[in-house]
């Protein structure tokens, strides 16, 4: 079990984790910005830009499902080390395959495979070392250390891009996540692992299978541990990762085709964008914990997502960087309200020994919405408008709201 003893918000293990995202994070972002805008660049199309999301939402999917019990199983700083080991692989894979269509779009698929053992680690161990009390304060600092490079990364990362060279972009991204596989080893795991035959019995609530197997003179040793789909997914957390695949699939369009579309209205300055972004999100998460205060979080969640989805049909109708870095802010105080308020109440709702498994199933979630998202919104930019696009998607993130109802049984 996790050490509960100390109430301490900002303790060695808490800095140490926000420092291992923090550079895994910049690195991410660079990737999420700029490799739509180098596959076009390269020779690709928008439907293999979308074809790209896709490719990571499957393979991180089939990650999740298989990779994810593990956090719970093995422990926190295994897992976490592994993750930070393959992303940096993969990191050295793009460098070197950066010239090729077919190259980028296979180490984006392996991208779901090293995001979908690393990103589910760092949140739980967050949720481990932090007091229950001050959980959504703790997710907001841990996403200001996650938004914090996303500041830098569209401008420095497009810099190097366009007027560096590609080979330094890359390599900056490398040294990144190598920093952050070095920062893993300073982590001092609190978990203490289930026995894996243990955390399966749990999990599936077989009690009377147990005591039938202790009158017959077996031992839990000796029973072998057998699949159920709560083993690899936290079913009570239904609902809220809905709201998620919802919610990430109407942003995915803004994540993907953004820059294009400024560009190709004749905006200039458009790698401006994702940095007022995410300063607006650094700040608003600075304050969010408190909107708690006057507001329960259900109706927190629901107006971040009228938010986010009003900057996103904003998106579709501006012809100005102006409106852009308007809509952008807009887009990010709803999108941290709702998200921060969804992540708390849904590891507020499980066990400790199944914040692993529900962390997983909540970026599943989040993946399965980003990556059919982008398919679909490569399609539709495609073979329709940007504007149509930008349009779908802020209705997309509007759907989310009836689920924010569903399988709740008391407001926190």
């Amino acid at each position: 079990m996790a050490n509960t003893a100390s109430q301490r918000l900002w303790t060695k293990n808490f800095i140490m984790i926000n420092l291992c995202v923090m550079f895994a994070s910049f690195t991410n972002f660079c990737f999420i910005y700029i490799l739509p805008v180098h596959v076009l660049r390269i020779g690709g199309s928008n439907t293999q830009v979308g074809l790209m999301g896709a490719g990571l939402t499957i393979i991180g999917l089939i990650t999740r499902l298989t990779m994810s019990p593990l956090v719970d199983r093995w422990g926190r700083k295994p897992m976490l080390v592994l993750g930070c080991c393959l992303f940096a692989l993969n990191a050295l894979g793009y460098l070197l395959l950066r010239d090729s269509v077919t190259g980028v779009l296979i180490m984006r698929c392996f991208s779901g495979f090293s995001q979908g053992i690393l990103f589910p680690v760092p949140p739980t161990i967050i949720s481990d070392v932090s007091p229950k009390e001050r959980l959504v304060d703790a997710l907001g600092y841990f996403g200001i250390a996650s938004s914090f490079p996303a500041i830098l990364s569209p401008v420095l990362g497009l810099f190097l891009y366009e007027n560096v060279s590609t080979v330094a972009f890359f390599a900056v991204t490398l040294i990144s996540s190598i920093i952050s596989f070095g920062l893993s080893f300073l982590y001092k795991d609190v978990y203490v692992p289930q026995k894996a035959e243990a955390a399966d019995i749990t999990a599936t609530g077989s009690t009377a299978n147990t005591a039938a197997a202790g009158a017959a003179g077996m031992t839990a040793s000796s029973a072998k541990p057998r699949f159920s789909l709560n083993s690899v997914l936290e079913l009570s957390i239904l609902f809220p990762s809905l709201v998620f695949l919802f919610g990430l699939f109407g942003f995915s369009a803004v994540n993907n085709f953004t820059i294009a579309f400024g560009e190709s209205r004749g905006i200039a300055g458009m790698s401006l964008f994702f940095t007022v972004h995410n300063i607006a999100i650094v700040i608003t998460r600075l304050f969010a914990g408190k909107v708690g205060q006057y507001l329960p979080s259900k109706k927190i969640i629901t107006l971040g997502l009228l938010i986010i989805g009003g900057g996103t049909v904003m998106v579709a109708f501006s012809t100005s960087l102006t409106m852009m870095l308007v809509a952008s802010s807009i887009m990010a105080v709803g999108g941290t309200l709702y998200a921060q308020y969804l992540q708390a109440d849904a590891l507020l709702m499980v066990r400790e020994n199944r914040r692993g498994v529900a962390n997983s199933t909540l970026m599943l979630a989040q993946d399965i919405g980003g990556g059919v998202g982008a398919a679909a919104f490569g399609f539709t930019s495609e073979h329709f408008s940007y504007a149509v696009t930008f349009i779908l998607a802020g209705i997309m993130t509007f759907l989310a709201i009836p689920f924010n109802y569903m399988g709740r049984e008391k407001e926190r």
